[in-house]
């Protein structure tokens, strides 16, 4: 009678455990939009050297001293409206990207990540600027591995 309560007892715990509630690192993020550089002449990618990238809503500096031939950035998740400046020296132009934030729930340790679709009004704004024009290649963003946005300087 006493193994019999034992064995019952044993059985019980084994079954309540639960998988633990981990979040794996590595595992899916909100992803970044990619932003590449062409030079406007010859329209091959070119690395460029920026003195910063700020967010404007959050007014913060995302990239200082950024070279290099492409670049991530985050976009809001709250808002579909995200707002860059790009510094290279001599001027400061602004990046305004419209897009739809995608929410997807992945597991109850790790939440939702948001993905996004480039809507295409966005645009530039620029005094007398160093971009000469934008081109959306990839309107969504499921995964950082293909570029979104291509500046012509």
């Amino acid at each position: 009678m006493i193994r019999g309560h034992h064995f019952l007892l044993i059985s019980l715990f084994i079954i309540s455990c639960e998988k633990d509630d981990i979040c794996i690192e590595g595992l899916e993020n909100t992803n970044r939009i990619t932003i590449g550089f062409l030079d406007n002449e010859t329209k091959n990618p070119t690395g460029i050297t920026l003195i910063n990238v700020k967010s404007i809503e959050s007014d913060s500096i995302i990239h200082e001293e950024f070279s290099g031939g492409s670049i991530k950035l985050p976009l809001k998740v709250n808002s579909n409206k995200t707002q860059f400046l790009f510094d290279n020296k001599e001027h400061i132009d602004t990046l305004t990207i419209y897009h739809e934030s995608i929410h997807q729930y992945l597991n109850r340790s790790c939440g939702y990540i948001s993905n996004f679709l480039i809507n295409n009004q966005t645009e530039i704004i620029k005094s007398t600027g160093w971009i000469r024009e934008i081109t959306v290649e990839k309107d969504s963003i499921f995964n950082e591995e293909k570029t979104n946005i291509f500046i012509h300087y």
